[in-house]
């Protein structure tokens, strides 16, 4: 089927949308990094205890998942196939981040709304990488 060079109009939206996801989580990373105390001021005990327990690639990996997505989506905006490998970067070290959080059992200790965020973080990973691949195919992306 030959599809149109041109991005339709749900293109830029959905790319804003993901765009703003990801600066969410350059406003999360971001708030990490430079105030910490804000984050374990709100914790439990068994929340701090697993906080100060992670290792230190974790933050790093935190690190390449946000920004990976972050620049995935401004390649979208350009119109560039280096988004599709910059969701996969970002899906690939979201999956690590999770899968860590859920082999230390953070997953039972969390609020609701913390976990509605531990299981939208991968799924809009896939999505993203997903909308990329699909409109490279599409042949949107130079």
């Amino acid at each position: 089927m030959a599809y149109s060079t041109q991005p339709k109009a749900w293109f830029w939206i959905l790319a804003i949308i993901f765009l703003l996801w990801n600066l969410i989580g350059l406003g999360a990373l971001t708030r990490e990094l430079f105030a910490p105390e804000q984050l374990t001021e709100m914790m439990n005990e068994e929340e701090l205890e697993l906080y100060n327990a992670r290792p230190s690639w974790y933050i790093i990996n935190y690190a390449i998942a946000v920004l990976s997505g972050l620049f995935a989506c401004l390649a979208l905006l350009f119109k560039r196939k280096l988004a599709v490998i910059l969701s996969l970067i970002s899906l690939f070290t979201v999956l690590i981040s999770t899968g860590y959080n859920l082999s230390t059992g953070t997953w039972e200790i969390v609020s609701l709304s913390e976990k509605v965020f531990f299981v939208l973080i991968p799924v809009m990973a896939i999505l993203l990488w997903l909308f990329c691949r699909s409109v490279n195919q599409k042949g949107w992306l130079k």
